[in-house]
This record gives structure tokens, C-alpha cells and sequence, in this order.
């Protein structure tokens, strides 16, 4: 696990009260770990804002797992 993949699952952890340890890759946002769409709008907007990115909208439907947003994130920092 890298510095970036690392981050971002403890910041997923941290906004959705999970303990980190209870998230995988494969781990499914909504059905395994309960996020529902304003918890998901607080975790982009925090990875926004730490990482200086804009997530388009459009994006955002395809992220389903831990794994997905990791992806985006690396996309999206080029």
C-alpha cells in the first residue's frame, strides 16, 4: 500500500467513523460500509480539498468501492 492509497482510506475511515481496519479495496461504500450520499459528499469534498482536485460530478457515479476512489484520485492528480 502506497502513501496516497493510505491516506485516502484513513480519510474515508475518519469520515464515515469506520475503523480502518474494517476497509479492503474491495470494500463497497454503500453496501459494506453504510456511506450513505451526504457522508459520500463530505469524503469528496475532502479529498477536494486536500488534494487540490475538482471531482467532476460525472465521476462520481462510477465510484463504488474503496479501490474506485483510490483510482480516481490517482487519475485525477495525473
Amino acid at each position: 500500500m502506497d502513501n496516497l492509497e493510505k491516506e485516502v482510506k484513513l480519510l474515508i475511515a475518519r469520515i464515515a467513523k469506520i475503523p480502518d481496519d474494517k476497509l479492503s479495496d474491495s470494500s463497497n461504500l454503500f453496501s459494506d460500509l453504510g456511506v450513505d450520499s451526504l457522508i459520500g459528499v463530505e469524503i469528496f469534498a475532502a479529498i477536494d480539498k486536500k488534494y487540490g482536485l475538482n471531482i467532476p460530478e460525472s465521476k462520481l457515479g462510477s465510484v463504488q468501492t474503496v479501490a474506485d476512489v483510490v483510482s480516481l484520485v490517482r487519475e485525477l492528480k495525473g
